[in-house]
């Protein structure tokens, strides 16, 4: 990625959010929508707040990335790979990979480069060690050429015109051979310019409507109330929808237990909904104090992007994650008290879709950019928060989705007596956290051994939490 885009990008969706942000506070209190009205049981603000904070920061995500397509060198690669449901995980045929690259090629000791665009496609037949590689330099088929392996550094080259030439790989350069090994040619040095390519994929596509329908349903929750039972099936078809259309759920978590291989296969489809409706309520849920939700989900983000190695593909998140610091500019009152805005259940719901959504992208690529089990790290305190509560209502015989102050984030306001100490606690116990788990994935160690770890984080987490209920209990 490159450093001077993602620093533009990040400033310019932060702006966008802030002027957003700005724009539709005011339409809210016009018009007397979207507003939440203080009460004596839950809502404790000092003064009706406008629920517009999920808006502005999807508007502001769709205006920056229209943005981004005028300062990074854009290639539109659009594949509908959708409406297959069971994938294979044999390779019965021989295997095509699309991959895009530019590359700056010049002659050593000449300070001039040319610079390509190719469109490779990896053909891999079972049974032949021997790689081949069809690369196009345009749509016209008379500008392409074949690539066959021969050994470790040599190579094989089709051109157009039926010739083959040999080339060989050494000390990070290429040189062409004639048949007997002799060097014939200067050698040339390719420069990979990779970061500046962008991938338009079906599932972007499919995210970006599938994403705006779900907000503008929710949208109606915060403006008229709807049960809970409704927001969880339209969340529900919302996460189906997506799979079938981009082709992309859990479809392998990556790790063994007691010698399994947990390959879930056509059951990957259900698991991956009630991954992402879990999830999504966790933010949700965890919504209970200015900034938490918003800053989990800059923390879930920023992981992603350290895990994944900081990928061109990220910029989407550079320009997420602008967006969510411009909405909490208004949140925390840094702007002014009076021109604070809630995120609303549209806002918590869809940072829950786009970090459960990312996670599953990332952690079920071909690139294998993240380990699945990571993503656990990554969302471990709305996660870990969602099901403790959910789990100690329904033994108390109450309704999961009821409210309540039984959060985490409500235990440690008792007991400090502040929201902004306990905004900061939680955030960086949650930054403390992702982080133990990108170092595990950064140092190669298994993800069984990750998996274990996070296994006892959640019991050390579910054991303090109790505490903290008992030491409340004592003191009231």
């Amino acid at each position: 990625m490159l450093f001077s885009i993602a620093v533009t990008l990040l400033f310019l969706s932060f702006f966008a959010s802030v002027v957003l942000t700005g724009y539709f506070r005011n339409i809210a209190r016009a018009n007397n929508i979207l507003i939440d009205i203080p009460d004596k049981s839950r809502k404790f603000h000092f003064r009706p707040t406008p629920l517009i904070g999920g808006l502005s920061i999807h508007a502001s995500m769709l205006l920056s990335s229209m943005f981004m397509l005028f300062l990074i060198d854009y290639k539109y690669d659009f594949q509908f790979d959708g409406f297959s449901l069971i994938k294979q995980t044999q390779i019965e045929a021989p295997r095509e990979v699309n991959y895009s690259k530019k590359l700056s090629i010049k002659n050593e000791g000449n300070g001039n480069a040319e610079n390509y665009r190719l469109n490779i496609t990896h053909q891999q037949n079972s049974g032949n060690d021997s790689q081949s590689y069809d690369v196009d330099f345009g749509s016209d088929n008379n500008q392409s050429l074949n690539i066959t392996q021969v050994n470790k550094n040599t190579f094989n080259v089709t051109l157009p015109n039926g010739q083959i030439k040999t080339f060989q790989a050494i000390n990070s350069k290429i040189i062409e051979i004639d048949p007997s090994g002799e060097q014939i040619s200067q050698p040339i040095i390719i420069e990979s310019e990779t970061n500046q390519f962008f991938s338009f994929s079906s599932f972007t596509a499919a995210f970006i409507l599938i994403a705006l329908a779900l907000q503008v349903f929710i949208l109606l929750d915060d403006a008229f109330g709807i049960k809970a039972t409704k927001r969880l099936l339209i969340q529900s078809v919302a996460t189906l929808a997506l799979i079938l259309i981009s082709d992309i759920y859990i479809l392998n978590l990556k790790v063994s237990l007691l010698g399994i291989d947990m390959q879930l296969g056509v059951w990957g489809i259900p698991f991956t909904i009630f991954a992402v409706v879990g999830i999504v309520n966790a933010f949700n849920m965890i919504d209970g104090i200015n900034g938490l939700c918003a800053g989990f989900a800059l923390i879930a983000l920023g992981a992603l992007q350290a895990g994944s190695g900081f990928d061109v593909a990220n910029y989407s998140l550079v320009i997420a994650m602008g967006s969510i610091i411009g909405f909490l500019f208004y949140n925390l009152g840094f702007l002014g008290i009076k021109r604070r805005v809630f995120l609303g259940d549209n806002g918590s719901t869809f940072l829950g879709f786009l970090v459960a959504w990312t996670c599953i992208n990332y952690s079920q690529s071909s690139e294998n950019l993240i380990h699945p089990v990571t993503c656990l790290w990554i969302v471990a305190i709305p996660l870990l928060d969602c099901l403790g509560v959910m789990a100690g209502r329904a033994i108390k015989g109450i309704l999961p989705f009821s409210p309540g102050r039984d959060h985490i984030h409500h235990k440690l306001q008792n007991i400090t007596g502040s929201s902004s100490k306990t905004l900061i606690g939680l955030l960086a116990l949650g930054s403390l956290v992702a982080g133990v788990g990108i170092i595990i994935e950064k140092t190669y160690l298994s993800p069984e051994f990750s998996f274990m770890l996070f296994i006892i984080f959640a019991l050390l987490f579910y054991y303090s939490s109790g505490r903290l209920s008992n030491h409340i209990k004592d003191h009231v």
